[in-house]
């Protein structure tokens, strides 16, 4: 816009310069004849050339440049000042930072004959390298916006819900059909000069009776899970003590098996403290020493 007003404000001055040079009053009238004031005109004249061949392309922008000689190029402008062809040339800039379309009802029918409704949201960013596809093919962001990401996600889910089951799209497989969509809708983009950056499923709706049998299928499942645990459990606590009782019975084992009469002999030699035990006779302890 600044650069706008500014050459109009030089070209102004351009046209006003050569006709003031020109203007000469000669017997009280106006008199137009070319001369050396007219060269004056031709300062503001270059300005206006100067301001012309300069072009500012700003931060996450791109420029395309469309010449009336030689049509798009596609060589982008990156950031930056750039010299242009004043006149002949026409720098369209193209927003690169990433954007965003949520569609609200995007219909899919999957293998089973059964109709499910996403809200899809695309981010996306143009190309930086094949920005010149974007301008040369649909103008602006806008038309890019309206006329090709949404028909684009639609038909990548559309193709990949086609392989599944309703169960598996609301299910465990959901990731991997998001993934799938994802790379059909990454190639098709491409082509178009639009790197994807993400594609996500923000609410998906296959009508009550659908989503209340996958609730009680997931019930059920969870409860089979549940009884496989306890199960799992107690087989591994009667192991634990199976294994427990083997090996206490094969430590009394060794040990039996160990206690020799020669073991037993020399155990009950260390605890003898050296005096012969006594043996009663009625009331009396009468030790052996004094039998003799």
């Amino acid at each position: 816009m600044m650069k706008l007003i500014i050459s109009v404000l030089l070209l102004a001055a351009t046209i006003a310069t050569f006709v003031c040079g020109m203007k000469k009053v000669k017997d009280g009238m106006e008199e137009f004849k070319v001369n050396k004031k007219c060269f004056l005109s031709i300062i503001p004249l270059g300005l206006l050339v100067f301001v012309q061949s300069i072009c500012v392309i700003p931060s996450n922008t791109v420029g395309v440049k469309y010449s009336a000689l030689n049509g798009t190029s596609k060589n982008t402008l990156k950031e930056g000042v750039h010299f242009v062809t004043p006149f002949i040339d026409k720098i369209y800039k193209i927003d690169t930072t990433v954007q965003e379309r949520t569609d609200e009802s995007v219909s899919v029918q999957t293998k089973d004959a059964q109709w499910a409704k996403m809200q899809v949201n695309v981010k996306y960013e143009v190309s930086k390298s094949n920005a010149f596809k974007v301008y040369k093919q649909y103008k602006t962001m806008d038309a890019l916006k309206e006329n090709i990401i949404g028909n684009y996600a639609q038909n990548a889910m559309n193709e990949v819900c086609s392989n599944y089951n309703i169960i598996d799209l609301l299910g465990d497989q959901r990731n991997e059909i998001i993934n799938k969509a994802s790379e059909i809708l990454r190639e098709n983009l491409e082509k178009e000069g639009v790197t994807l950056k993400m594609l996500t499923i923000k609410d998906l709706d296959a009508g009550e009776k659908i989503e209340k049998a996958i609730s009680d299928e997931a019930v059920a499942k969870k409860q089979v899970e549940t009884a496989k645990q306890k199960q799992e459990k107690a087989r591994t606590e009667a192991e634990t003590k199976l294994i427990e009782a083997e090996g206490e019975a094969n430590a009394n084992a060794v040990k039996t098996k160990a206690l020799t009469p020669e073991v037993l002999q020399e155990q009950w030699i260390n605890k003898w403290d050296g005096k012969l035990p006594k043996v009663t006779d009625g009331n009396t302890m009468i030790g052996l020493d004094n039998l003799n």
